[in-house]
């Protein structure tokens, strides 16, 4: 009977070494839930009226359940979008120009040749 127990659990075994994304995880959950019990034993307070140790019990629920869903589907650790940045570096980057375009008539004048410095003459004289 321990044989089949064995058999059973070595998918799972050799899952949790080549995912590091189930590792850290779970990891993460069992420090937390370490802190939990240092600080519950610590303060000797009921941890239902602690807020950090329910936090701390939060995300270490969290951690171990997304760990033990990451080793049974195999799920690895996501892609990082970097999409969304690249916009908003972008959009940043057009403002910052507009702005600048807006202060310096000198930037502008190079820019767009001398036809606004003729503009600018003419009105002023």
């Amino acid at each position: 009977m321990p044989a089949t127990t064995a058999s059973r659990l070595t998918p799972y075994v050799q899952e949790l070494l080549d995912n590091e994304y189930a590792q850290e995880n779970l990891l993460d959950g069992a420090t937390k839930l370490r802190d939990a019990y240092e600080r519950s034993k610590k303060r000797r307070v009921e941890a239902a009226r602690d807020r950090k140790i329910r936090r701390q019990l939060r995300v270490a629920a969290l951690s171990i359940g997304e760990g033990a869903r990451a080793l049974a589907g195999g799920r690895r650790k996501p892609p990082k979008r970097r999409g969304r940045r690249l916009v908003m570096l972008l959009g940043i980057g057009a403002l910052g120009t507009g702005v600048a375009l807006a202060v310096s008539e000198d930037l502008r004048s190079s820019l767009f040749g001398s036809a606004s410095r003729s503009e600018s003459t003419s009105e002023g004289s």
